[in-house]
Formats: C-alpha cells, sequence, structure tokens
C-alpha cells in the first residue's frame, strides 16, 4: 500500500530484442533509401513514400510492450494503440509462455489458441477460461509473482 492508502500499481516494459531491432532497422533503411534514391530521378512521390516507410519502421523498432499490475486487473498495452484489462477473477492460470520472435509478429497477434500482445522474446501466458492471452515481457518470474501476490494461480 501506498502512503495515501491505494493499492500499488507495478509496470512491466518490454522492448524489441536488440537482433529483432537491427534486422527490422536495416529493412527499414533499405526500403526508405530505396525509395529515396528512386525519388531523386522520379519526383516526389517516392520521397512521400520513403518517409512515410521510414515512419513505419521506427514506430516498429520503438515498440514495446506494457503491462501493469493493479490492485484489481493487469492491463496490458503494446504499440500503443492495442491494449485490454483482465480482471484478476477473469484469469484461471498464469505461466511462463513461450520465446516469441518474427515468426510469431510483433503487436496485437492473432495466435493459434491464444490472442498475443508481443514484441518478441520471454512471455507470460494468461488464461482466461478457454481464451489465452501471450505477452511479451522481459522478466516473466518476476510478473508471475506479482501475480501469485494478486491470488492468480500461477505454474
Amino acid at each position: 500500500m501506498s502512503s495515501g492508502g491505494e493499492a500499488e500499481t507495478t509496470t512491466f516494459r518490454t522492448g524489441l530484442p536488440a537482433q529483432y531491432r537491427l534486422i527490422v532497422g536495416l529493412l527499414g533503411l533499405a526500403a526508405a533509401g530505396g525509395s529515396i534514391l528512386a525519388a531523386l530521378e522520379a519526383g516526389p512521390l517516392p520521397l512521400v513514400l520513403g518517409v512515410l516507410i521510414t515512419v513505419v519502421f521506427v514506430a516498429v523498432v520503438m515498440m514495446t510492450a506494457r503491462i501493469q499490475v493493479g490492485p484489481e486487473s493487469v492491463q496490458i498495452r503494446v504499440a500503443v494503440v492495442f491494449a485490454t484489462e483482465i480482471p484478476y477473477r477473469d484469469i484461471t492460470r498464469a505461466s511462463a509462455g513461450p520465446v516469441t520472435g518474427l515468426t510469431e509478429g510483433m503487436g496485437l497477434r492473432s495466435l493459434p489458441g491464444a490472442k498475443g500482445y508481443l514484441v518478441g522474446g520471454p512471455s507470460v501466458r494468461i488464461e482466461c477460461g478457454p481464451s489465452v492471452v501471450l505477452v511479451s515481457c522481459r522478466e516473466p518470474a518476476r510478473l508471475l509473482s506479482c501475480l501469485a501476490r494478486q491470488n492468480v494461480p500461477t505454474a
């Protein structure tokens, strides 16, 4: 508890692993560079395309997953845009999930048997009855410990 009588919130932030940042960054640089070079010969449209490609790839490289373990629920957000909130009463089990990568993708993902909020790397699997949420987390053991303190069954 904090001094104001309110329960504390623990926040976990996970960014793209360095090797994925490098791969995505190089792909973005190559794509944007090609468009910019084409603009030198063809006019402004490829330049605009190059700038848009750069913006998209910078957003992907900077993408993070944020998990907030609050007094009543877990709040998950990835890529600033995609979010969900899971009340503790709905969680039937939480456990360490698989290490995800480029194959599973980044952002909000529809995976076999689960909805993923992913940026790559270690993850936590949160079961809510028949549905499953998979979220990237650099410190799965610490997140599971926080969830256990909220009386969430963990494995």
